[in-house]
């Protein structure tokens, strides 16, 4: 039984993903960097599947019907961003001022929306290959760049996105930058998040914490700069 003493209740945690990091990836290293014991589930396509077939992934309540699933004391949460701000908030990674807060969810939506969803996802349902080519040179050249020079500033002040202290806009932007750095996007070159130095500089310091360390050497073996 893995559980975790909360400040007034011991919870049992279990996160359950694909054996990739997509989104789950910010919340299993908002559990880590708290030292919040979970249950760690990966599962294949095949049991996602017979897993929506018996109606697990639709519980009663639920606003979804898709992994990542968060189960607290056997209740169920789905949504990675909301996840993500529970898991946060059990180990202090998620600003307790509103307006600090605000800003750590501005930062959030602009990886996940600007930079994923509008900008890297549309590129990789593409059929066409010259247009896909093409859309992909256009990450490298020009959107990428932009979007990383805004997040190259913000990380001037104090080295994270959001105040003084790490929170969870730290750690989608750390997986966004592993992302790219694998080199999985064919035609963006990793190299791309290396002409940015505050990013890069992030990037690293981040491989150093003693607690991420540990978890990339066991499950993300693979991970650039580690």
């Amino acid at each position: 039984q893995l559980r975790h003493r909360g400040a007034d209740s011991m919870v049992q945690i279990k996160l359950t993903y694909f054996p990739i990091q997509g989104p789950a990836e910010p919340i299993r290293l908002a559990l880590v960097l708290s030292g919040v014991a979970f249950e760690d589930v990966r599962v294949s396509r095949d049991e996602m599947l017979a897993m929506r077939e018996a109606g697990k992934l639709t519980p009663p309540g639920c606003a979804g019907s898709q992994l990542p699933m968060l189960e607290v004391d056997g209740k169920v949460l789905l949504q990675s961003m909301a996840q993500l701000v529970y898991c946060g908030k059990l180990g202090g990674l998620y600003p307790a001022d509103p307006w600090e807060a605000a800003k750590c969810d501005e930062a959030v939506q602009f990886i996940v929306q600007d930079i994923r969803g509008r900008g890297i996802e549309p590129t990789m349902s593409m059929s066409d290959e010259a247009a896909k080519t093409k859309a992909r040179a256009e990450l490298q050249d020009t959107k990428l760049p932009e979007k990383f020079a805004l997040l190259d500033k913000m990380l001037e002040a104090t080295g994270y996105l959001v105040g003084s202290s790490l929170t969870v806009a730290d750690l989608h932007l750390y997986c966004l930058l592993n992302w790219i750095g694998m080199g999985t996007l064919d035609g963006v070159s990793p190299d791309t998040v290396l002409k940015f130095p505050k990013l890069t500089e992030f990037v690293k310091k981040m491989n150093e914490m003693e607690k991420i360390k540990a978890w990339n050497a066991e499950k993300n073996p693979k991970l650039p700069w580690c």
